[in-house]
């Protein structure tokens, strides 16, 4: 098992956040990536929640991330609750 962290505590997917990211051809290092490199998002979500982008070329991949308690390991972890890529709009 990867014992892949951000900001001290261990990145874990939920099954949807598992299957976006097979869809893209991701893996968690590549959400580590993301979350380490990328910056804030601009829109706001719930407190506890953090949205991070990263622009690749034309291409914006997100990641958002919650707090949680996993009761098998018996530690804070942080859940990956959605994992995308959208094109960005050139400004002309």
């Amino acid at each position: 098992m990867l014992n892949l962290r951000y900001r001290g505590l261990r990145i874990v997917p939920t099954l949807s956040a598992a299957r976006e990211m097979a869809d893209l051809g991701m893996m968690l290092l590549d959400v580590q990536e993301v979350l380490e490199s990328g910056y804030s998002a601009p829109r706001l979500r719930r407190k506890g929640t953090i949205e991070k982008w990263l622009s690749i070329g034309k291409k914006t991949y997100n990641v958002v991330l919650v707090k949680d308690h996993d009761e098998y390991l018996n530690e804070e972890i942080w859940l990956i609750i959605h994992r995308g890529r959208f094109s960005r709009k050139s400004i002309k």
